[in-house]
C-alpha cells in the first residue's frame, strides 16, 4: 500500500529444510537483497529459514530511503535452535551529474539462540555507481 510516496511492504519467505539435514540451496542467487544486508543467511541453514520482514521506502530530496526489519527463525526447530535472530537495515540513494548515483546502507544484526552459531553484526555499505 502506498500514501503520499511512501510504500509498505509486509513478506514472509520460507526457505525449507530436509528433516533438519539440509538447507533449500540456490547457488545463483543473491540473498542479500532478500533475506538481510548482513549477509548472514547468503546460505539457508541446515534447519532451514523462516523470514518475516517489513519494509518501508519513500523519496527524500531527489533520492530513494529504505528502511527494512527481518525476524528470522529455523523453519525445523532443533533444542536450542529455533530463534534466528533479527535485523534491521536503513538504506538511503541518489542520483547525481546524470549518469551517477550514490548510497549507504547501514545493517544491524542481533543474533538469537546462541547454539544457532551467529554473532551480532553490523555492516556499513557506500556505494557509487554509472550507467552510460
Amino acid at each position: 500500500m502506498g500514501a503520499k510516496g511512501i510504500t509498505i511492504a509486509l513478506a514472509y519467505e520460507v526457505l525449507g529444510s530436509d528433516g533438519g539435514n539440509y538447507g533449500f540451496a540456490t547457488p545463483l542467487a543473491t540473498l542479500h537483497v532478500f533475506n538481510g544486508w548482513s549477509d548472514q543467511f547468503l546460505a539457508t541453514p541446515a534447519n532451514g529459514l523462516e523470514d518475516i520482514s517489513l519494509t518501508v521506502t519513500g523519496g527524500l530530496a531527489g533520492g530513494k530511503w529504505a528502511i527494512e526489519y527481518h525476524d528470522y527463525s529455523a523453519d525445523e526447530s532443533t533444542p536450542g535452535i529455533d530463534d534466528l535472530g533479527d535485523e534491521l537495515g536503513v538504506a538511503y540513494n541518489r542520483g547525481f551529474a546524470e549518469h551517477y548515483t550514490a548510497g549507504i546502507k547501514y545493517a544491524m544484526y542481533s543474533a538469537g539462540d546462541s547454539a544457532a552459531g551467529k554473532v551480532d553484526t553490523k555492516k556499513l555499505w557506500l556505494t557509487l555507481g554509472a550507467a552510460f
